[in-house]
């Protein structure tokens, strides 16, 4: 390993970074609140939707609560807005609101008819409510979302969680007595201690449309594991020598949950046997996984590529999908059993996906839910692949939208690009493969969040019409008999990105007690780019391409040169907390006829608050980043009831917001086009946030303001949190928190300063604590490749 690399630096805030969290203004009069007598007949017209929803409902089920849907303006939706008007239907200081339908319908509950009434002498207060009336569109009785799929007959009932155990046990148990006397089938599924589902089968339209009247959420076809995306036999000689496992050697570790592995030759050394398998041998067919083992220990060998920094992989095998295959409730017991029964496994595989079911962009998927849930429980990172729609691209379609599940918040959904490009153009170099499932999520969330090489598909005719028209380059690895394949498909650009995070872990050396998925999470979101590809761009790259592919092992962990210089600050921030370092070590080398020029790179990742039951506010916190520059510093008047810190920065310009660029000189720079990231993320609550930007695209005016020599700069970082989980945790502000992971990058795009060490000195000037990351010495990372 050379000594010459430079390393990443981690460091702390000080005490004086640390401050809090500031108030907001009062109530204001918004250009669509109403007034006069057109604020009363909205209120009169309110009260009479409340009174024959109350005469709606039926008298067998008036033990229940009432389930109303309130909609409301696209205007109203921020959280301060919903909290008004939400309060107006709390009316005995219970949980009124049960969720979310939609970004512009809440789920609210009223538990009797005295609190209709209440709730209708709310909507009467005209002047304390003012803004709360005006932001409701309609009052509606809860309905179920009910989803029919003609070909299938075996469907899922998701219930309103009430937030109370005996309540949500009585509805559960309601609906399974008018199941049984309306004689259709079911079995009561956990997917979670506090989730529960009924599988009903045999369903016909009738009994859906029976169901539908039932005291419960969603109905839905039960969705089951598909098979993966076959390629074909290569009939092609392999001329290399595969890898021989070196008992005395390092290799990264990774836990895979497929169709299980043959242990060939090959494997030998390489494959282990995990505990929590539920099926004997006969029970699998384990072409795919043994696949996916090869591609991950010989895969640089197999497809003569350089996909990964180290050559072989140690493998944790546990099956989890049958070769009969099987339905969602069970894949997530598989899952969830294999993970903890293998507690030192960190990093997971999952190329698994699931047919016949598409994501909503209203919801996160059940399976999602519980990939997220068993990430947080155990500790560990699952890379799950976005799926594969091999129909549409023969016809000329795009690809329909990530599986469900690839919609997790807490994994890396990984996509495909191409390596290669084939004759016609089908198929280009480094841009999405035709096969890959498109983002973006639920709530406009970003996903895929990475991409890599999973195989090629190239067209053999300008004007391809039918699979005959296509030609399967894939990626070459071995199945269960020992032959070799060419396979394309999500399921193996997964692997390698798995494989990339068990290199890095194993790179950083730490112990299985210190595992920080945010970390090794934010290093590969960092150093993805979009390579050379400048085919894709704006808002469907992101679409297509998510952050882009990741770097090596060997690319993140070391550079070759002092031209950048990569800074991790990590940590936990409170409510109410914030951080904002004035003094950030950004280089004065980078000044150049008086202006700072330079580019950056920033990425934040962090653990949010999720809810299930909040639909496409599922992600219930946000954490607020802002980096740029400032005139100076100056003294506040803490006397005033909003203002709590006694200094702040005077004229600051945020540089993480992309309205300060210049269109033209974007297009003019298409040397910067595989880094530049100029996403709004506006209120958007993303888990994961990317920012990479050129100084001198920065708009003229800007730089004249705010990128002269003797500005200073700053790094700001604070929580916010929705009024729901605010209230799940009794509006006691010490109990929420968030664990987050930010990396910052500082280049120097003519090659010429010495970023590194210059960072370095304006740390020890600035008195930050700080030290470069320890690698591993015993790994044998490639670093001169």
């Amino acid at each position: 390993m050379k000594e010459d690399k430079y390393r990443l630096i981690k460091f702390n805030q000080r005490e004086q970074d640390n401050t809090r969290t500031e108030g907001g203004g009062k109530d204001k009069i918004y250009p669509w609140t109403l007034t006069g007598d057109g604020l009363k007949a909205h209120s009169e017209l309110l009260g009479q939707q409340l009174k024959e929803i109350q005469e709606k409902v039926k008298p067998s089920i008036l033990e229940f609560p009432y389930v109303l849907t309130v909609s409301i303006l696209d205007d109203a939706k921020a959280k301060s807005h919903q909290s008004k008007l939400i309060t107006m239907f709390n009316v005995d200081n219970s949980h009124s609101q049960l969720g979310m339908v939609s970004e512009n319908k809440l789920l609210l509950k009223l538990d009797q008819e005295e609190s209709i009434k209440q709730a209708t002498l709310n909507l009467k207060k005209l002047t304390q409510n003012q803004n709360s009336i005006s932001a409701i569109t309609k009052i509606e009785s809860f309905e179920p979302n009910v989803t029919v799929d003609e070909e299938e007959d075996v469907y899922k009932i998701n219930f309103i969680d009430f937030h109370n155990d005996k309540l949500n046990q009585d509805v559960l148990e309601y609906v399974e007595k008018e199941l049984r006397e309306n004689n259709i089938s079911f079995e009561r599924q956990s997917y979670s201690l506090n989730h529960k589902v009924l599988e009903v089968s045999e369903v016909t339209l009738d009994k859906l449309t029976f169901i539908k009247e039932l005291p419960v959420k969603n109905v839905e076809p039960m969705p089951t594991v598909g098979s993966p995306f076959l390629g074909k036999d290569d009939d092609s000689r392999f001329s290399n020598e595969f890898i021989i496992y070196d008992e005395n050697k390092n290799y990264p570790v990774l836990g895979l949950l497929d169709s299980g592995v043959t242990i060939l030759p090959q494997l030998e050394g390489f494959v282990r046997k995990g505990d929590g398998c539920n099926y004997d041998e006969t029970e699998l067919n384990t072409n795919h996984g043994t696949f996916i083992a090869n591609l991950l220990v010989h895969g640089n060998q197999l497809n003569n590529t350089k996909d990964s920094s180290i050559d072989g992989c140690i493998i944790v095998d546990v099956p989890i999908v049958p070769s009969r295959g099987a339905k969602e409730p069970e894949l997530i017991k598989n899952i969830e059993r294999a993970i903890s029964n293998n507690r030192e496994i960190k990093i997971w595989s999952l190329s698994v996906s699931i047919s016949g079911v598409r994501t909503d962009e209203n919801k996160f998927s059940d399976f999602a839910i519980a990939l997220d849930r068993i990430q947080d429980e155990y500790n560990v990172i699952i890379c799950k692949s976005a799926g594969n729609d091999a129909d549409s691209y023969i016809i000329g379609k795009e690809p329909n939208k990530i599986s469900i599940g690839a919609d997790s918040v807490r994994s890396l959904t990984v996509g495909s690009i191409s390596r290669n490009s084939d004759t016609y153009g089908f198929c280009k170099e480094n841009t999405p493969a035709p096969y890959s499932r498109t983002g973006r999520g639920p709530a406009d969330i970003i996903k895929p969040d990475l991409v890599h090489y999973g195989g090629d598909v190239f067209s053999t005719s300008a004007c391809p019409t039918s699979i005959q028209d296509y030609e399967i380059k894939g990626e070459r690895s071995l199945i269960a008999d020992g032959t070799i394949r060419t396979e394309p498909g999500t399921s193996f650009s997964t692997p390698k990105v798995a494989k990339l995070l068990a290199e890095l872990y194993l790179g950083l050396d730490v112990d299985i007690d210190e595992f920080n998925p945010l970390l090794l999470k934010t290093l590969a979101v960092h150093s993805a780019d979009y390579l050379n590809n400048s085919e894709v761009d704006g808002l469907e790259t992101l679409k297509r391409l998510g952050y882009g592919k990741p770097s090596n092992s060997e690319e993140i962990l070391f550079q070759d040169s002092p031209y950048s210089a990569t800074l991790l600050l990590m940590g936990n921030i409170k409510k109410k907390a914030r951080i904002d370092i004035m003094d950030f070590p950004f280089p004065r080398s980078l000044v150049e006829n008086n202006y700072y020029r330079g580019q950056i790179r920033v990425t934040l990742i962090y653990n949010n608050y999720l809810c299930k039951e909040m639909g496409p506010e599922y992600c219930q916190s946000d954490m607020v980043l802002r980096m740029g520059t400032y005139d100076r510093l100056e003294n506040r008047d803490t006397t005033k009831p909003t203002i709590l810190n006694p200094i702040g920065r005077k004229d600051s310009q945020n540089m993480l917001n992309k309205k300060i660029y210049g269109k033209k000189k974007i297009k003019l720079n298409t040397d910067f086009s595989k880094e530049r990231n100029l996403i709004e993320f506006g209120d958007k609550y993303y888990p994961v946030k990317k920012f990479s930007a050129n100084l001198e695209e920065a708009k003229d005016s800007i730089q004249r303001k705010h990128l002269t020599s003797d500005k200073k700069w700053f790094l700001y970082l604070e929580g916010q949190y929705r009024d729901y989980i605010y209230k799940e945790f009794n509006q006691d502000d010490s109990k929420l928190s968030m664990d987050y992971a930010i990396a910052v990058t500082i280049m120097d795009p003519s090659k010429t300063k010495d970023i590194y060490n210059e960072t370095i000195r304006e740390l020890n000037y600035h008195n930050f604590e700080y030290d470069t990351i320890d690698v591993n010495n015993y790994v044998d990372i490639d670093v001169d490749s």
